[in-house]
């Protein structure tokens, strides 16, 4: 009887097995609270820095009437720019100025072919201009000899990245998803959000900014990730040139995004 009274009494009593319960609970809420605070404070963080880009290329073009990157005339104009060489009206050597044709990397290229040349070079120059222009900060070189816009990717010191450290663009393009044939292919000046993104945070950016709906509005999915973040439906949503309409963010998928900012 006394060996069953000691164990009885070394066991856990109800009390005491609830209030571990209670504080595992509490910990496991702590770290999950946490975690939505993160991802929040990096949506907002994305959401900040695109309205701060868009700012930035208002305000440019207002001043210069010109785009950053395409600015033909920026040696004048701009701070520590240095100009093109030019003879009998073309470019014989590209250095920090644009070709002036309105558009930051000129034409849309289409396929998997990756500008080159000074096309390339302007999407390296919009990230000199616009600093040394005072519209945003850092001390970007505009040499874009390992700048890849197919890839997504830049060296930190040619191209801003965003809160998960993949470069953004600011380019002429049609890299955006649409819900038809017509929008998926409409080509404007538009800013690549940067890769690494989950698909959770992108979708919350897209409800707070713009409709929710990847396929749709001025924030869309991009064509590179549409596989990966976004459900597409066929049928009557099938786009004439083959692609599919992008209509839900894969919230659950876990995947790592990247979208597009139409201005």
């Amino acid at each position: 009887m006394k060996n069953l009274k000691k164990k009885i009494e070394d066991g856990f009593t109800l009390i005491e097995i609830a209030i571990v319960v209670v504080i595992i609970g509490l910990l496991l809420g702590g770290v999950l609270k946490g975690q939505e605070m993160i991802r929040s404070a990096r949506s907002h963080n994305v959401i900040t820095q695109s309205n701060g880009l868009k700012a930035a290329m208002l305000g440019f073009s207002d001043r210069y009437r010109a785009l950053p990157g395409d600015y033909s005339r920026a040696s004048i104009n701009i701070p520590d720019i240095t100009a093109n060489v030019v003879a009998n009206g073309t470019i014989t050597t590209q250095n920090e100025e644009g070709d002036g044709d309105s558009f930051i990397g000129g034409s849309v290229v289409n396929g998997a072919n990756a500008r080159t040349g000074t096309l390339n070079r302007e999407l390296a120059l919009v990230w000199l201009h616009l600093g040394n222009a005072g519209y945003i900060t850092g001390g970007f070189t505009g040499v874009g000899d390992n700048l890849d816009e197919i890839n997504w990717t830049c060296p930190s010191d040619v191209c801003m990245t965003n809160a998960y450290s993949g470069p953004m663009f600011i380019i002429f393009d049609d890299e955006q998803s649409g819900m038809n044939a017509t929008s998926d292919t409409a080509a404007t000046h538009q800013i690549f959000s940067g890769q690494a993104i989950p698909v959770a945070v992108i979708a919350d950016i897209d409800s707070k900014t713009d409709d929710g709906v990847p396929g749709n509005g001025n924030f869309r999915v991009s064509d590179r990730f549409v596989a990966a973040c976004a459900q597409a439906v066929n049928g009557a949503n099938a786009t004439t040139d083959g692609t599919v309409a992008a209509t839900n963010w894969q919230v659950l998928s876990g995947a790592l995004c990247g979208a597009v900012y139409l201005f």
